[in-house]
């Protein structure tokens, strides 16, 4: 069954564009989104996409593998909490390195969610495809405004980037210019593989290349970020999991899986607030006398850390629920 992009429907795409074309314009003509606005915009992304996207990999597991009964649950649960926890003590023992390895492994789940419907055949082609663009939306925002997030990696990590390269904060938008540049590159190399050319996709992605670049270059990086994270691959995560559950119909005993936005939000809801919940006692193990919440950089460090060690667990998943979608003769639409 060939795979369609995330958000094939132009209407969807329309609407998602032309949000993240209001907030690019809204932030580049002088509208103040950094502080409380920022939070916000992650927040939303967060809660309304981004968890519920990842909280019903316990379906999508039932249906790849036929896990039944309590035996198949417990084989998933002890599965997704191991990876989990081994990424877990990855960063205890090196921060640096769980840093490093998280953005390789968050570059390559973007750009496959993004453009699993023009994956190559070579397995190396389509690995250089999805690292390409996943590097420029992961560290496009991270580029172009260096200064804002130096403060946030080294609460993660404990490494100083602009300390390491200074060269960073002083030409930030040659940064964002490279990463563009080397995935339009990457889109073009795939498009001259293509025995029948469509150019239809490749002006879908041009076009969706140079909106982002616009939009992490103009807005504070946890706006940028969070439109992407939030509207390009969550939500578009959410469709391709519907298309998923649809065609699977009913597990092994008979019970339906999600077939509309209502009940994916329902089952999600549950490993929707979990997270959240385990977050709150952080939040408040840690929090600062006379205050509800840990300083801003320890905050959103840990939720990145949070998301980190859930990323490895649903990144397989998902590698392998491509797997399963892709045809030998899949080609671009």
């Amino acid at each position: 069954m060939p795979l369609p992009p995330p958000l094939t429907p132009t209407i969807r795409y329309v609407a998602v564009a032309s949000i993240t074309g209001v907030v690019a314009a809204l932030a580049g003509g002088g509208v103040d989104l950094g502080g409380a606005t920022g939070g916000a915009f992650l927040s939303a992304a967060v809660l309304l996409t981004g968890l519920p996207h990842g909280a019903v990999d316990h379906l999508v597991a039932r249906r790849l593998f036929d896990l039944r009964g309590p035996r198949g649950a417990a084989l998933f649960y002890g599965a997704y909490v191991t990876a989990a926890a081994l990424y877990g003590l990855v960063w205890l023992a090196s921060p640096k390195v769980a840093l490093g390895g998280f953005v390789l492994m968050a570059a390559y789940h973007f750009g496959q969610a993004d453009l699993a419907y023009l994956a190559p055949q070579s397995r190396a082609a389509r690995a250089g495809l999805y690292l390409s663009r996943g590097v420029f939306v992961a560290v496009g925002p991270l580029a172009a405004h260096p200064r804002a997030v130096a403060p946030l990696v080294e609460a993660i990590s404990g490494f100083a980037p602009l300390e390491a390269a200074p060269v960073l904060a002083e030409a930030p938008l040659l940064g964002l210019t490279g990463l563009a540049a080397q995935h339009a590159l990457a889109l073009g190399v795939r498009a001259g593989a293509e025995e029948n050319s469509n150019t239809r996709w490749m002006i879908r992605e041009v076009f969706s290349v140079a909106l982002l670049t616009v939009l992490f270059g103009a807005a504070p990086p946890l706006v940028g970020f969070s439109v992407y994270f939030g509207l390009w691959h969550a939500l578009g995560h959410i469709f391709v999991l519907l298309r998923f559950f649809r065609a699977a119909g009913a597990d092994a005993g008979g019970n339906p899986f999600p077939s509309t936005a209502a009940a994916f939000y329902r089952r999600a809801a549950a490993y929707t607030v979990l997270p959240l919940v385990g977050l709150a006692v952080f939040a408040g193990l840690t929090a600062r006398p006379g205050r509800m919440l840990p300083p801003m950089p320890e905050a959103l460090a840990a939720l990145f850390v949070l998301i980190s060690v859930l990323t490895l667990p649903h990144m397989l998943l998902v590698e392998r629920l491509y797997h399963h979608e892709r045809s030998p003769h899949e080609r671009p639409p």
